[in-house]
């Protein structure tokens, strides 16, 4: 089974910031994807197979992360798109060790917590129904960043 070295939300998937900053706080062999539309996107697949020389890309569906992580005993990054596929995840019986919320896509309904994201009422609830099921969630856009807690961002919220 893979070793989950950080598991993160970030609507841009594989970007500078992922390449030069976290995978050199966290190195890792592998970067696993998993998002159903980008699965399912060829050509898209191709560009982020490319942004990251250096380190096995996979994209995988939701339905396909489990076995994913199952077939090597390596080091790996997780990439969720949203919040809710990570519930998804965790909900599907994948078994994940944090959840680092780093960039989250801005919505009309959006209020931003700290530089870089914001979230809607549903997200930031979204991250509270995982936290209590014993995840760990924080919000921390890059590594030199503080770790923020949902209780130190929750009165922004509601």
């Amino acid at each position: 089974m893979a070793n989950q070295r950080i598991v993160r939300v970030d609507y841009r998937l594989i970007h500078g910031q992922v390449v030069a900053k976290w995978i050199k706080y966290h190195p890792i062999h592998r970067i696993i994807v998993a998002d159903d539309d980008l699965k399912n996107d060829d050509f898209m697949c191709d560009i982020y197979k490319l942004a990251a020389p250096g380190n096995e890309v996979e994209i995988v569906s939701l339905a396909e992360l489990a076995t994913t992580l199952n077939k090597k005993n390596d080091d790996v990054m997780i990439i969720f798109k949203e919040i809710k596929n990570a519930k998804q995840a965790l909900e599907d019986g994948v078994d994940l060790v944090e959840l680092n919320v780093g960039a989250v896509q801005t919505r009309k309904d959006s209020r931003f917590v700290t530089s870089g994201v914001a979230l809607t009422k549903e997200e930031f609830e979204d991250m509270e129904e995982l936290q209590e099921k014993g995840l760990n969630v924080y919000v921390q856009p890059i590594p030199e960043n503080e770790k923020l807690s949902l209780e130190g961002i929750r009165n922004k919220i509601k």
